[in-house]
């Protein structure tokens, strides 16, 4: 077993058993002297590939830092220790001050790039929940449009069927007209006894034409009022489709508004997930 003499690394080895706690992450360490390692700790995921009394490595955090006399922080891929990490070197110095070791702290990445990779998934689907929102909004708002415009050509409909009403009652007034005249034609040939009996046949005839009139102006009459009341049951539809489509479109504005509050937050989660 190789003994620690500096003050500092002696201390870090002493913390050594409780820094896990401090950390969120999973973590391992190394001390070195400037030529070999002198303290290699693992932890479960984490191996260094090191053993005390190794040479450092050129490239490693411990090589590194006391080759630039300062400390170094870099980005190590999972297929050097199984996971991706980053190393922390920390040159160690002693009373005068002369680099005489180091002391490297490697921190496991995982927790890191599963947040990243959340956040980006969150930023991406609420990018695309929004756009999808608006475009419903926009097309609730089109159908809410279109909606509107029949309604007003379904109540010109239904003004139209009441107006034939005095067309109706004109049409009944000229037919009972039609056969008090064809009355007064009868009474009259009955009057001129065998000189009016041709305008006996044309009096009969011109009561009939009004009978005739009268029933067609009735089953017409009949059948304008079902067009009337199926009209009228349209109307009232479509205005309560106009009320639902208007709340909905509401209700998709406030979302989309949410969903755009939300948008740069999620950004800003993305960014500091980085």
């Amino acid at each position: 077993m190789i003994e620690i003499e500096n003050k500092l690394q002696k201390a870090f080895e002493e913390m050594m058993p409780y820094m896990q706690s401090f950390f969120e992450d999973e973590i391992a360490f190394t001390m070195s002297t400037t030529e070999h390692f002198i303290k290699v700790v693992n932890s479960e995921n984490i191996n260094m590939n090191a053993q005390p009394g190794d040479p450092l490595r050129p490239g490693g955090a411990a090589y590194e830092c006391i080759k630039a006399k300062k400390t170094v922080s870099s980005i190590v891929p999972k297929e050097v220790f199984g996971v991706e990490i980053k190393a922390t070197g920390i040159p160690v110095k002693d009373d005068k001050g002369v680099i005489i070791g180091s002391i490297v702290l490697v921190k496991s990445l995982k927790r890191h790039y599963e947040i990243l990779n959340l956040s980006k998934t969150l930023s991406e689907s609420l990018s695309e929940i929004s756009k999808a929102a608006s475009l419903i909004s926009k097309g609730t708002e089109v159908a809410v449009s279109a909606n509107d415009t029949i309604l007003t050509e379904v109540k010109q409909a239904d003004e139209n069927a009441k107006n034939t009403d005095e067309i109706l009652n004109f049409v009944r007034k000229i037919a009972s007209q039609t056969n008090l005249l064809g009355l007064n034609a009868a009474i009259e040939a009955s009057r001129a006894g065998e000189y009016g009996k041709g305008f006996s046949v044309v009096a009969n005839e011109i009561r009939k034409l009004s009978s005739s009139s009268s029933q067609s102006i009735n089953e017409i009459n009949n059948t304008l009022t079902k067009i009337e009341n199926s009209v009228h049951n349209i109307s009232n539809g479509i205005v309560s489709t106009a009320d639902t489509f208007k709340s909905q479109l509401s209700e998709i504005q406030n979302m989309d508004a949410a969903l755009q509050e939300l948008n740069p937050l999620a950004s800003k989660l993305n960014e500091l997930a980085k």
